[in-house]
This record gives C-alpha cells, sequence and structure tokens, in this order.
C-alpha cells in the first residue's frame, strides 16, 4: 500500500520528480568534465569532484519528501490522511521508501565514478550517512515546524553556512568535508556520530509525527 502511494506521489511530481535526475545525470557529470579538463587529469581532480558533488547530492536527497510531504502537511484537509488506522498516521515508511529510491539513484552516479577513481566506495558511503542526515532532521523539521518548505530552507541554509562559512563552531558542526580525504578513520569517527545524531532525529520525527492531530 505504501509503495502505491509513493507511486502515485512521485507520479503527481510530474516534471518536479526529473529535478534531482537531472542534476545527478546531467549537471554533476558536466562539473566533473569541467573540473577533470581544469586538473588535466582524473586523479589531480578526485577531491575536486566529490567536494562539489556534496553540494548538491545530500540537499537534493529532501525534494522528492518535501513536495510529497507538502500534502500530509501543508495542503487542505490533511487531517484526513492521519484518520485511518494508527498506522497510516506515522508516515516513516514514506520517508524511508523516498530516501531508498533516493539512494538507488546515487549509486548509479557513484558506479560511474568507480570506473575512474578510487576510494569511491567511502566516498558513497560519506554521502549515504549526509542523505540521512538530511532526510532525518527534514522528517523530524516537517512535524516540529509544520511547514515542508521552511524545513527546507532551514537545511539549505545549513548546508550553505557549512559550505560558505569559515569559523571553528561552523566547521565543527558541518558534516561536509570539501577538498579534505575522506579516510576510514574518519567514516568511523565523525561520520559515526552523524549517523547516530541522524537515528535521533528520526526518532524525535517519529515522536512529532505520532502526534500530529492528536
Amino acid at each position: 500500500m505504501n509503495l502505491k502511494l509513493i507511486y502515485l506521489s512521485m507520479k503527481n511530481l510530474k516534471i518536479y520528480y526529473f529535478i534531482p535526475l537531472i542534476f545527478l545525470y546531467i549537471v554533476i557529470p558536466i562539473l566533473d568534465i569541467g573540473l577533470i579538463n581544469m586538473s588535466e587529469n582524473i586523479e589531480n581532480s578526485y577531491q575536486l569532484i566529490f567536494a562539489e558533488a556534496e553540494k548538491y547530492i545530500p540537499i537534493l536527497s529532501l525534494w522528492w519528501s518535501t513536495f510529497i510531504f507538502k500534502e500530509y502537511i501543508d495542503g487542505d484537509g490533511n487531517e484526513v490522511l492521519y484518520c485511518i488506522g494508527s498506522s497510516s498516521k506515522l508516515k516513516i515508511q514514506h520517508i524511508t521508501l523516498i530516501f531508498i529510491w533516493y539512494i538507488i539513484h546515487v549509486s548509479i552516479l557513484f558506479l560511474g565514478y568507480s570506473f575512474f577513481l578510487d576510494n569511491v566506495l567511502l566516498e558513497f558511503l560519506k554521502t549515504i550517512i549526509q542523505c540521512f542526515f538530511f532526510s532525518s532532521i527534514a522528517y523530524m523539521l516537517i512535524y516540529t515546524l509544520k511547514s515542508t518548505t521552511i524545513s527546507f530552507m532551514f537545511l539549505l541554509i545549513y548546508e550553505l553556512l557549512c559550505l560558505f562559512v569559515r569559523c571553528e563552531f561552523i566547521k565543527y558542526m558541518s558534516i561536509f568535508e570539501g577538498e579534505q580525504i575522506l579516510s576510514v578513520q574518519l567514516i568511523s569517527t565523525k561520520y559515526a556520530v552523524f549517523f547516530l545524531v541522524g537515528i535521533l532525529f528520526l526518532l524525535i520525527g517519529m515522536y512529532k509525527n505520532k502526534r500530529f492531530y492528536y
């Protein structure tokens, strides 16, 4: 039932459904080609490629859920969508299915990277954690602020601060690595913490979701 609902919701997005795919399969590869040309070879552009990719991939993980959850939060008569049994009140399965569908598409991009670059698996794990972190916070914010647009803007501002503001506090709070070389140690320390924090936000989101319209 949830799969059918997600399918219909995705279908209703029409042209907006393709925005993340355009970035994943057209915009990012074009930017990568430009970076490779600037660096003269693929090896020298490795860090630049993934630094550029993380500017777009995590925030775009919210695109579909922002539009789909609009009818559950901002739509007229949305309380009806929460009235048919307790299981229908919790939308965790919706956010999970959207997340998985997005990661499947991201994995295709990284599969392409794996033919030309090393250390792609670590970058892929980092990207999954970043997307999970963003999706979990968005789920919590949507039911806390009762607005999908404000929730998306909040996370967009967080990303812009992390990418462009240079101060120790922002650097400490940032889930982005920029042009730093990724290591197993970094995944098992910093990104493990962000993964656990993401789980916490997800649980808070479930609590807020459960209390919605109670």
